[in-house]
């Protein structure tokens, strides 16, 4: 008898716990698409982007909704969007991506970089990189977008 009580217990915290993360999931899931559809209405209201690659999000100062993509003439470009604002540039003067994953790995061998994202500041393009180290702190850094010259580095340990 107390192993059938026991067992109900079990069982009826697990089918709580699982409820519980599909609704954390779901409603992760919903906020990310809902940032998505808002983006995909400001690029086609107020850019001349065609083709969208990607959308993320850069939190500095002020957050901006990331999207990178190719302009009607197949340019690739990126813009930094807020509900009121929009920023753009052409990516295909930027230092690649992959050269600044090359030298972030080249300073910082044995980190792990977690999110790469073009960001903006006081008109101030650049790559913002986030790594962890192997002490586990996190390091966030700042390559210009155009020349990749190491405009910031901030580093956060981790609270024991």
């Amino acid at each position: 008898m107390a192993v059938r009580l026991i067992a109900g217990v079990i069982a009826a915290l697990l089918l709580v716990g699982a409820g519980f993360t599909y609704h954390l999931t779901s409603s992760v899931v919903g906020e990310r698409s809902s940032f998505d559809d808002q983006v995909m209405q400001w690029v086609q209201e107020r850019t001349t982007i065609s083709q969208v690659d990607s959308i993320d999000e850069y939190r500095g100062k002020q957050s901006y909704a990331v999207v990178l993509g190719k302009n009607n003439a197949g340019t690739p470009v990126v813009a930094w969007l807020t509900d009121k604002t929009a920023a753009f540039d052409r990516m295909d003067i930027a230092v690649p991506r992959k050269n600044v994953e090359a030298a972030v790995l080249k300073g910082f061998p044995q980190a792990t970089i977690t999110h790469i994202v073009p960001g903006i500041e006081n008109e101030q393009r650049f790559w913002e990189v986030t790594l962890q180290d192997k002490d586990g702190r996190f390091h966030y850094l700042h390559y210009d977008l155009f020349s990749g010259a190491l405009l910031a580095s901030y580093v956060l340990s981790p609270t024991s």
